[in-house]
């Protein structure tokens, strides 16, 4: 009867923070954040310098905002999802803009550069690769829906998967920093070379439509 009631919490839990994350990521990718910074002459140098920026960012969030231990404590991991994702989503755009190509970061684009390296599996109908090039193009509000709640439902699981490891606080917040950081740095790796090679595109003629990523 114990464990029935747990499993009960637990799939409760489950379902509020998949249902919170889908939520705050339709936001993320509805309002594609601004950016101060203009393109630059030495745009690599500028990403690599905004990428360790926003890790350590980032990271102090994630390693502050410590969720307690205990199924319960899964519910406060709601900002710590938040406002990660939201420093990641601005570090896309910067570089984006650092790049001169702020206009084609569209919300297909933005999904790409922040879960290419830990959901791509998930992002099939978004990047399609063709020969040495990956293409990603607009989907339906349909199956962009589909796709967030596959990522929500990823996400939760990893945040549950946590509770073990908050029950030792110290090692919970380093560990979850450390974890933050690494992950901060790959949405940059992914954003860098995403505009890298937009700007290197000769084809002048790419449109919203469909972004190439040139992977050779």
């Amino acid at each position: 009867m114990e464990e029935s009631k747990k499993e009960t919490k637990k799939e409760k839990a489950s379902k509020f923070l998949r249902e919170k994350a889908t939520s705050i990521l339709f936001d993320l990718i509805t309002d594609i954040p601004e950016s101060i910074h203009a393109k630059d002459q030495t745009p690599e140098a500028k990403a690599q310098l905004l990428t360790q920026r926003a890790a350590l960012k980032a990271a102090t969030i994630s390693a502050t905002l410590s969720i307690p231990a205990g199924l319960t404590g899964i519910l406060t991991a709601v900002p710590d999802i938040a406002a990660i994702w939201k420093v990641q989503a601005q570090l896309v755009a910067d570089i984006a803009a650092t790049y001169g190509k702020l206009a084609l970061l569209s919300r297909e684009a933005m999904i790409w550069c922040l879960f290419r390296h830990s959901a791509g599996q998930l992002l099939r109908d978004i990047a399609v690769r063709t020969g040495s090039r990956i293409v990603i193009q607009k989907v339906s509000f349909a199956t962009l829906s589909k796709i967030l709640q596959k990522i929500g439902m990823k996400v939760s699981s990893k945040f549950l998967g946590k509770t073990i490891l908050k029950a030792i606080p110290a090692l919970g917040a380093l560990g979850n920093g450390a974890y933050t950081y690494y992950d901060t740095n790959e949405v940059g790796k992914t954003a860098t070379n995403y505009f890298k090679a937009l700007a290197d595109t000769k084809d002048t003629t790419v449109t919203d439509a469909k972004i190439v990523e040139d992977k050779s």
